[in-house]
């Protein structure tokens, strides 16, 4: 929730007072009760109830707008066939906008064509078109039609925020050469008048931007009642936050189709730039098999630049079509998706484009006998067809799989500093409500469910858990644990809680948490190989020496659903932590680095560090702000074996990293911190086990400068307190006082909610 100072930064408050008019009996209304005679006037005379008249607020400036609010309010054909398009503008408070000038707006028109498939699909072409010259640049070699606006018609400014502009282009003459080109790539530019049509803006020169569109039909005048409504906007933003394109000012789905369609292709590499075509290759990046095979994909832009998508890697399954398509028969469970009219298409409706964007190694002239087009294919990509459903062929079995399986953490036991700690847990089946027998069942043959102790909440580092690295104690849940009988199992841990007897001298205290993780090995389909099924982790917080023995819960600064938006499932390690942050902290905490395996690193790394932190908030900061970074975040990965460099090559963000609520909750990311939390080690000293000779960032600098890394920021850091080389000690002693939340703290001059809030649209 939004604390009230942040709700008065972000809206202004208005108070609205009125009269009260009462009246005293049940019955009827009037201005008295029955037998009471009305008061006399007030001084003056009657008090006349019509209101006076407010003087209209002035114009706002389009330069200065932060919020553009843009209706096309109507569309019409003139003589010549050319749209007349009638629409208003004001700003985010209503307040109208009359000083727009044609250099602010861009105009598209495209009609829906017929498509082969039916009257519930189609595809749009503009109407207003260039002729792309090839061979100036990339590998093209064929000029090509391309979609593109207008601007030059007739623009009409009525000086209260309404404007009409009419189309330079005639749907029914357009320019000899554009038919001509259209004719030798085989497109239908015929202007037709039943067809749904679409105009749309674009908004430039301004704060803000705004993509309105209207569809209708030209031969009637009315609304049209079909359209071609495939993906939403706002499931798009669960990722790209916003989508913005072409400078910024392209954002609506509804306004990209119009141009990015069959119709339009980039004649320097020879690339349909058609929305389901270049999209679907976009995310499929380095995964396409061409790329796979050596090539690239690249599309030329504005002034020839070359934007290479072929290093590109989508966070997720890119069988997850519901991520971004998702109709009233697709949608299952995702409540968070936004549902459109033929959202289900990517499901129901086949065509060589669509499928083929993936599946570019297919070659539809000897599939199947051979495809001239689209028809066909519904004959065996369906229900009962031979070659099943569209969404039979998209399922990704192993998370269905995965969802048979949910873990709990009964209870923990043994607690207390000194004792060795066991966890009683149970893995059951939500669609029958039955435990599984870990010791029997034939789903854990070749599996691996292991039960992890961390401590303490306040910020974990397992001090004194016997090894020399900062991780949780573990053991097997298969191998090591008692049946109980009723379907829990009870584990207990190696070693115990450390009582400060043996070095180096930490008591574990406060609560600790108990995880369950691991990964199943199971045949998915008959006749294939067994496959890696995730075991969603499950967590149970304990009492180690709380004072009332109710467990502390650590501390929620991450929101997983954020997380899941993007990467669809948060599977790692080899399938072992998934889809749990309270899991991933526990090893990924303040006290842990990677110095074990970056000493016996295969391709060690170039940064010229002897260990990285693996702190979960700098290394999820330094992996998704590789674009902003001066030095790319490098971790060497398990046993040695891989140095993960995260740099703009390798990690794309679509989002904008200043929207810190993209991951975080509204209050996980200001200052000041919660009590307890660590500074960052960034050497771990001549003890390994020992903390206390650690080198560490405190813990404010530590946050920011995994985004913000330049030496000029952290001169900008140090100059309020923080240190990149101090230790826990002085922190603790207050010898080290970070005083960043006198400026940047909630409500000061540069709350940091704010600050980043600022950067946004």
């Amino acid at each position: 929730m939004l604390t009230p100072m942040r709700k008065r930064i972000l809206a202004g408050l208005l108070v609205v007072c009125s009269g009260l008019l009462v009246a005293c009996s049940g019955g009827g209304g009037g201005d008295s009760a029955d037998g009471v005679q009305p008061g006399p006037p007030p001084p003056g005379g009657p008090v006349d109830p019509t209101p006076p008249d407010l003087p209209d607020p002035p114009p706002s400036p389009y330069a200065e707008a932060q919020r553009l609010i843009a209706t096309i309010t109507s569309v019409s054909l003139n003589g010549d066939n050319q749209a007349v398009v009638e629409f208003q503008l004001t700003d985010g408070s209503n307040i109208a906008i009359t000083d727009l000038t044609v250099d602010d707006v861009r105009f598209v028109i495209a009609k829906l064509a017929a498509s082969s498939l039916g009257n519930l699909t189609g595809n749009w072409q503009s109407y207003v078109n260039d002729i792309e010259t090839a061979g100036s640049v990339g590998p093209g070699t064929q000029d090509r039609l391309q979609a593109t606006y207008e601007r030059d018609g007739e623009f009409v400014n009525n000086g209260d925020g309404t404007y009409v502009y009419t189309f330079a282009t005639s749907l029914s003459d357009l320019p000899q050469e554009i038919l001509d080109q259209a004719a030798v790539e085989g497109l239908d530019l015929s202007f037709e008048d039943d067809r749904t049509h679409r105009v749309a803006i674009q908004f430039d020169n301004s704060n803000s931007t705004a993509n309105p569109n209207y569809d209708w039909v030209p031969a009637t005048g009315a609304l049209a009642s079909f359209s071609r409504d495939i993906a939403a906007t706002e499931n798009c933003n669960a990722c790209h936050d916003p989508l913005g394109i072409h400078g910024g000012n392209r954002r609506e789905i509804e306004y990209c189709v119009t141009c990015h369609n069959p119709g339009s292709t980039d004649a320097n590499s020879g690339n349909t730039v058609d929305m389901k075509v270049m999209v679907h290759k976009i995310h499929m990046g380095r995964d396409l098999p061409s790329v796979q095979d050596g090539g690239e994909y690249a599309i030329y832009g504005f002034r020839d630049s070359k934007h290479d998508y072929s290093d590109l890697g989508y966070p997720q399954d890119i069988r997850n079509c519901v991520n971004c398509h998702v109709g009233t028969g697709t949608v299952g469970e995702r409540e968070d998706l936004v549902l459109t009219a033929q959202g289900d298409n990517w499901a129901e409706v086949a065509s060589m484009a669509a499928c083929g964007s993936c599946h570019e190694d297919l070659d539809f002239s000897v599939h199947a006998g051979g495809q001239e087009d689209d028809s066909g294919c519904g004959s065996c990509h369906s229900a009962g067809g031979p070659a099943g459903s569209i969404a039979d062929s998209h399922r990704i079995l192993s998370q269905e799989a995965s969802a048979r399986f949910a873990a709990e953490v009964v209870r923990v036991v043994n607690s207390m500093p000194g004792d060795v700690p066991r966890a009683v847990i149970a893995i059951s089946n939500p669609e029958t409500g039955e435990r599984y027998d870990l010791h029997n069942d034939p789903e854990f043959e070749g599996g691996s469910v292991n039960v992890r102790v961390s401590w303490d909440t306040r910020d974990y580092h397992n001090t004194g858990n016997g090894a020399e690295d900062a991780g949780s104690i573990s053991a097997s849940a298969l191998s090591g644990s008692t049946d109980n009988g009723n379907g829990t199992y009870s584990v207990s841990m190696p070693i115990a809680l450390p009582d400060g007897s043996e070095p180096p001298g930490v008591a574990a205290s406060g609560s600790g948490v108990a995880v369950v993780e691991g990964r199943l090995s199971l045949v998915l389909e008959e006749g294939a190989d067994a496959e890696t099924v995730p075991l969603v982790n499950a967590h149970g917080f304990f009492s180690i020496d709380e004072p009332d023995a109710v467990a502390v819960p650590r501390r929620d600064s991450v929101e997983l659903g954020a997380c899941l938006a993007c990467h669809g499932s948060l599977s790692l390690h080899g399938g072992n932590r998934t889809d749990s942050i309270n899991s991933c902290v526990t090893c990924h905490n303040p006290r842990n680095t990677d110095r074990e395996v970056r000493e016996i690193a295969a391709d060690p790394p170039t940064d010229g560090k002897a260990e990285e932190s693996l702190h979960f908030k700098t290394m999820i900061h330094g992996i998704h702000a590789a674009a902003m970074r001066e030095n790319p975040l490098q971790i060497v990965g398990r046993n040695g074996g891989t140095t993960h460099v995260y740099d703009e090559e390798e990690v794309h963000y679509p989002g904008n990293l200043a929207n810190c609520t993209a991951c975080h909750g509204d209050s996980g990311f200001g200052l000041a911190l919660a009590d307890g939390v660590l500074g960052t080690t960034v050497d771990t000293g001549a003890d390994h086990t020992d903390p206390a000779d650690d080198t560490v960032v405190s813990p404010m600098a530590a946050a920011c400068a995994s985004c913000h890394d330049s030496d000029v920021a952290a001169a900008h850091m140090e100059s309020q307190g923080a240190s990149f080389a101090t230790s826990q000690a002085a922190l603790d002693s207050g010898a080290v006082v970070e005083t960043c939340v006198v400026c940047h703290g909630e409500g000061k001059a540069n709350d940091a909610w704010v600050s980043h809030q600022s950067f946004l649209d």
